[in-house]
């Protein structure tokens, strides 16, 4: 049995590996809204700068890379890259954490990623040929053997010289924009000046998003959460003591009942806030 990708997906898959090879954040993003991965909701700003970092991390891996096969010679492909400590680990995800860590909260919290069936045999068809390199080369990259292969297929049915008709095309738009702003400038520093009238006026009202309270306030609301499943359970077991001495037996059990739930709620009410701190850590960069 064979799969097919749809031909939208096709195309943004195209549009895909052109944004990575030019490291074009905004153009790869584009292409995951064509194929249905990215809802065009939500912070799209985060997700941007989210792109841009793991782009520029991939361009420093493939240079780093590059560097050692040409040090090492025929050395590089003897033995399996070495595994990160556990400290090199961890000043690995400090340093993501450090650059992008509000923007990933951001991410989760909004969920704009969706992963459509039919990339399920891509990733499996992915998986299996890196599977079958590093049986045959312990530091098989599928990434760094693609890298050539992806360059030719990007400018499949360019003109030879394909570059320098890129360069002239990039500099033609650069100087149209230039002589079209200069007749648009007087316009674009009058609606400047409208809005800033409106902003002084009062019609017009700027909204600014910060994150930090955003999750300081998070935090707030489960520990409310815990005050009260404590309070509830503790009253109850009162109320349950009180009406066990009074010889009211199914009143105190009831009210005995009652106060494990409350104590159970506590308890996972606990967790989540430890949780909530211990992400507010990672993300300062302490744990």
């Amino acid at each position: 049995m064979m799969g097919a990708i749809p031909g939208g997906v096709r195309g943004g898959l195209m549009e895909l590996f052109y944004g990575v090879y030019e490291k074009d954040a905004e153009r790869c993003l584009d292409a995951l809204v064509t194929m249905g991965v990215l809802v065009p909701t939500g912070d799209r700003l985060a997700v941007r700068r989210t792109a841009q970092f793991f782009l520029s991390s991939f361009q420093e891996r493939l240079d780093q890379q590059k560097k050692e096969r040409e040090d090492q010679g025929k050395q590089y492909s003897a033995s399996f890259k070495p595994q990160r400590s556990k400290d090199e680990a961890k000043e690995r995800r400090k340093a993501i954490l450090s650059s992008i860590g509000e923007d990933l909260l951001l991410a989760a919290a909004d969920q704009p990623f969706r992963f459509p069936a039919t990339f399920t045999f891509v990733v499996r068809s992915f998986t299996v040929l890196d599977g079958i390199g590093k049986s045959l080369d312990a530091r098989f990259d599928i990434s760094e053997i693609a890298a050539p292969y992806a360059r030719n297929l990007l400018l499949e049915g360019q003109p030879q010289f394909a570059a320098l008709q890129k360069d002239f095309t990039k500099r033609w738009n650069n100087q149209s924009r230039a002589v079209t702003n200069l007749f648009r400038g007087p316009n674009q520093i009058e609606d400047i000046a409208g809005t800033m009238q409106r902003l002084e006026s009062g019609d017009l009202k700027l909204r600014v998003r910060a994150l930090e309270a955003e999750r300081a306030l998070t935090r707030v609301q489960a520990w409310q959460k815990v005050v009260a499943s404590a309070l509830a359970a503790s009253t109850l077991v009162n109320v349950g003591t009180v009406l066990q001495v009074s010889a009211v037996t199914t009143g105190a059990t009831l009210s005995f009942a009652g106060a494990g739930i409350f104590g159970i709620m506590l308890l996972a009410n606990y967790l989540t806030v430890a949780k909530l701190e211990k992400k507010e850590l990672q993300l300062m960069g302490v744990v």
